[in-house]
């Protein structure tokens, strides 16, 4: 019975499609003027009429039952066999199978109207054939869904993401295109790299493995190209991961701009710091191999390279090679006893105007002169730094300089001896060379004390040097140029009151050195010190050194001035100025505070202080006529008043850690100088 009422039901809907149909054409043609059915035909009248049919038809071919009812009249049947034409030229298979379905739903509900039926069969047909607006198919299995999202740019932030992630962990982005293989390989890699490099700083230290690393000019060498290789791989896996992350997406032309520039910064956020690296690991390579000596064994941490030596002793000699100079004079002299344990040091500052040095028992320089360096028998010429321009021109009774300058040599014999320490190393630098170190770090910041002349002075021909500049007083920052007169300007001083300065400016630059600074002028200054420093340390010793400075930084450095408080500079007794050295080796040594001098000396001050303004003249009748003034002992009311209020100890500094030469005090006004405005110094 159900069959039947559908039968019925559709074969009603097909004929009354049929009749609007027939009846539109005939008002179309004006055939029926008075006809009721006016409105237009439409496509989709056609359609429910057409799968109405189509589910009649199929549902009687399938079960072979008579229809329910047959057209009454010939223009009835005239009317059906047209609409079943038409029905048969649209239907397609699908729309067959969407026909049968709605004929079952119809069936189902038997309540449901033929025109109903017929608008529901000709949705569903449209919606499984998939077609196109001109009936066509697509040729597309229906709901089957896109692997990618098609809409525009609604992956952008996840492309930046990925990719800049990339930047950051080599290979992470790889993972989510089909390099997923190649991905897992570079990340394993690094992150491999990295927990090998992190296990060597836990084994070595992170200060012994770095000084390992920056002194082996081959190990460099390996890191400079590694550096690069490093850097166009990782550049490589960025861009292939940001191409593979685009693939099945589309994106806006501003995303795609964007998308560019992303890029480009990444790679240049790679490629820059490992350029730089690459840059420094070779300038630190060459300067290696050209500054240090070679090796002469393992490389060994300071504890297991000085485990039997409580000090070491390191000869720092500042070398003059001015035009005005007939070959090198030694400028500035110090000996740094260092503790081996604790960083702690004595800087000893050696006054250039000490006579008769001594030379070391048993040696050659010991044999030439046994009482003595005593070439003219004359204080104020046979000093401790004429002994470099006398070995030059005498390298034949020197001995074996063990491959120095024969000058050199017999300077540092000359030192080990007076001083009574065993130097086990040396280094030297040019005085270009001290300003481009200053420089390097970006000035010194100190407060400068008095002013100091720039220039003055008298030459090896007894001619007064012009005072061309001052370096004004006050807080300030030091460059190159007005450090290197800060520590050497002699006009109106003494060389104690020189010393200090020398001393002071050591200090305060060894508190203020900011590895960022060094790092960031290092090429500039290594090509400075290839050229301007030499030095006996060997390659494989530079990482215990680089350790004890990092401890000397935390440790107290004690400055030590060998004066007429000691002993007389212009007669010494070597025997208790040896004696005095090793009480202010051993005090710097346990953080006590400088032990007082062995004798006093107070009484030769000033004959001493006459002799060192006389020393680069080599004028006897002007040191003959001061040692005359001070010997008679005359003396006004202010002088001796200045003699009060002045340290105990010539050339050491005040309470402030200022340096003044004798009979200045602060405030006072100093001779020729012009004023802040008049002075041509170039302070920082």
């Amino acid at each position: 019975m159900l069959r039947a009422a559908a039968a019925s039901g559709a074969s009603a809907a097909g004929v009354a499609a049929a009749a609007s149909s027939n009846t539109q054409d005939e008002s179309g043609t004006g055939s029926d003027p008075d006809s009721a059915h006016d409105a237009p035909r439409t496509f989709a009248g056609d359609e429910s009429a057409a799968s109405a049919r189509d589910s009649h038809d199929s549902d009687r071919s399938d079960d072979g039952a008579d229809r329910a009812s047959a057209p009454t009249t010939r223009r009835d049947a005239r009317q059906q066999r047209s609409a079943e034409s038409r029905g048969r030229g649209r239907r397609s298979a699908s729309g067959a199978r969407a026909g049968r379905k709605a004929a079952g739903a119809a069936a189902a509900g038997a309540g449901t109207t033929a025109a109903s039926a017929g608008r529901s069969s000709a949705g569903t047909a449209s919606e499984g054939a998939n077609s196109t607006s001109d009936g066509k198919p697509t040729g597309r299995a229906p709901g089957r869904a896109r692997r990618h999202s098609s809409r525009l740019g609604e992956t952008f932030p996840s492309l930046v993401g990925w990719t800049s992630l990339s930047t950051l962990l080599p290979g992470v982005g790889l993972l989510r295109t089909r390099f997923r293989p190649a991905g897992l390989v570079v990340f394993g890699l690094f992150v491999l790299t990295l927990l090998v490099g992190l296990v060597y700083l836990l084994v070595k230290g992170p200060v012994r493995a770095v000084a390992t690393v920056v002194a082996s000019p081959s190990l460099l060498n390996f890191l400079a190209i590694a550096a690069v290789l490093v850097a166009v791989i990782w550049i490589l896996v960025m861009i292939v991961s940001h191409l593979g992350l685009r693939r099945g997406h589309r994106y806006r032309p501003w995303q795609n701009k964007l998308a560019g520039v992303l890029v480009v910064s990444l790679a240049l956020i790679i490629g820059i710091p490992l350029g730089v690296g690459s840059v420094f690991a070779r300038v630190q390579s060459d300067t290696v191999a050209s500054l240090f000596g070679d090796s002469t064994g393992k490389s060994e941490s300071a504890e297991d390279l000085w485990a039997d030596k409580p000090y070491i002793n390191v000869f720092l000699m500042g070398r003059d090679n001015g035009d005005d100079r007939e070959g090198t004079r030694p400028d500035t002299m110090l000996v740094a006893s260092i503790d081996t344990k604790t960083g702690n040091a004595a800087l000893i500052s050696v006054p250039r105007n000490l006579a008769f040095p001594v030379f070391p028992e048993g040696s050659e320089l010991e044999e030439a002169w046994p009482d003595g360096f005593r070439p003219s028998g004359d204080s104020s010429q046979d000093l401790i730094n004429a002994v470099w321009q006398w070995g030059e021109q005498n390298p034949d009774q020197i001995g074996n300089p063990h491959g120095l300058e024969p000058g050199m040599w017999a300077t540092m014999q000359a030192v080990e001896g007076s001083l009574g320490l065993k130097l086990d190393y040396w280094s030297s630098v040019d005085m270009a060379g001290f300003e481009d170190v200053v420089d390097a770090i970006g000035g010194v910041k100190i407060d400068v004390e008095r002013p100091i002349p720039m220039g003055g002075g008298k030459s090896m021909s007894g001619v007064k040097n012009e005072v061309y500049g001052w370096v004004d007083p006050g807080p300030q920052t030091l460059k190159g140029k007005d450090a290197l007169w800060y520590v050497r300007s002699r006009e109106g001083s003494d060389n104690y009151d020189r010393m200090c300065r020398q001393q002071r400016m050591l200090k305060t630059t060894l508190e203020q050195v900011d590895p960022q600074e060094i790092a960031t002028a290092y090429p500039k200054l290594a090509n400075s010190a290839t050229r301007n420093i030499a030095t006996s340390i060997p390659q494989n010793e530079i990482p215990a050194f680089i350790e004890l400075a990092m401890m000397m930084q935390k440790g107290d450095v004690t400055t030590v001035q060998i004066n007429n408080d000691v002993t007389p500079t212009y007669d010494p007794d070597y025997d208790v100025l040896h004696d005095w050295i090793r009480g202010e080796v051993k005090g710097a040594s346990d953080g006590e505070e400088t032990p007082k001098p062995t004798n006093d000396g107070s009484k030769s001050q000033e004959s001493e202080d006459s002799a060192d303004s006389t020393e680069d003249s080599a004028a006897e009748d002007s040191t003959t006529e001061d040692t005359a003034d001070s010997a008679d002992g005359s003396t006004d009311e202010s002088g001796a008043e200045a003699d009060a209020t002045e340290a105990a100890t010539p050339g050491e500094p005040n309470a402030e850690g200022k340096c003044y030469p004798k009979g200045f005090k602060p405030g006072d006004d100093f001779p020729g100088y012009p004023g802040p405005n008049g002075g041509t110094g170039e302070q920082g």
